[in-house]
């Protein structure tokens, strides 16, 4: 197998597929995996994004490309057109990442294999070394599409008790559909209620969920307001978005097995080891 770019002929690279998942809406799926993967890019790995959320598209909008939208994921599967004319090359993160948009509504339900196809199209075309697919707030067939596909999912737990014990379902069902390689992303983690007893801490969150952690991900208002606009966490200069992109750059060097230590210079070191004792 080779992969032709820009005319030259190359050898697909490894690459690890990644599903962002959770049994609760509202969690922060798609904000996850929007600003992961422009994370990922800044570190140098090709990503491929692909919308599988077929009940509320929404990545297009977070990543600001609404209307260079022509093709969807299923005009691919249903092969009328090309995965190139599909796939939308993301200019921020010098050629690393692409994104393929969720159809407004799925026309007609389609196999595991042809996702498979699909994707394997893509790993051909674009050499990514992730694919991160964004899937519905729920537990779904596009769930039980994409799992015999992923290599590990990324599970997404707010910081409210209902989000935990989604998560802790999520990891349940994920077991049966067969992904045993799982990993605990906290959302919107709010510290000052953790300090002051008011909300989990993160030892409870693990123990509740029974699932790994990888990464957290501090509650910043700013964050939901510059998606409005189009904007990723790295790409708007203040303090407080700075230590959001810090917070995604931890779990990426953590996806890529670097031993990044949780929450690094993400909060003051005496304010960082309160939190991780509780």
């Amino acid at each position: 197998m080779s992969n032709v770019e820009n005319g030259v002929l190359s050898a697909p690279s490894d690459c690890k597929t990644v599903i962002v998942t959770s049994c609760k809406g509202g969690v922060g799926k798609s904000t996850v995996t929007a600003n992961l993967a422009y994370s990922l890019a800044l570190r140098g790995k090709r990503v491929l994004v692909v919308d599988c959320d077929f009940s509320n598209r929404s990545l297009d909008l977070i990543f600001g490309c609404e209307d260079s939208v022509l093709y969807d994921l299923c005009d691919v599967v249903y092969g009328r057109c090309d995965i190139e004319k599909a796939v939308i090359k993301d200019e921020r993160a010098a050629d690393k990442l692409f994104f393929c948009a969720a159809p407004m509504e799925a026309e007609e339900d389609f196999s595991s294999e042809q996702l498979n196809s699909v994707l394997l199209d893509a790993k051909e075309r674009f050499s990514p070394d992730y694919i991160l697919i964004d899937t519905p707030g729920a537990v779904s067939e596009t769930v039980e599409l994409v799992a015999p596909l992923a290599d590990m999912a990324l599970i997404i737990v707010s910081h409210q008790p209902t989000a935990a014990r989604a998560a802790e379902r999520t990891g349940i069902t994920l077991d049966k559909l067969g992904v045993k390689n799982q990993r605990l992303v906290v959302n919107a983690f709010d510290s000052e209620a953790v300090l002051s007893g008011l909300r989990t801490g993160i030892n409870e969150l693990i123990d509740i969920t029974h699932t790994r952690l990888i990464g957290i991900i501090p509650y910043e208002y700013e964050l939901s307001l510059s998606q409005e606009f189009g904007k990723l966490c790295g790409e708007v200069d203040n303090k407080n978005m700075k230590r959001i992109a810090k917070a995604f750059d931890n779990v990426a060097a953590r996806l890529c097995g670097e031993n990044r230590p949780l929450l690094k210079k993400v909060y003051s070191d005496k304010k960082r080891r309160e939190l991780l004792e509780r």
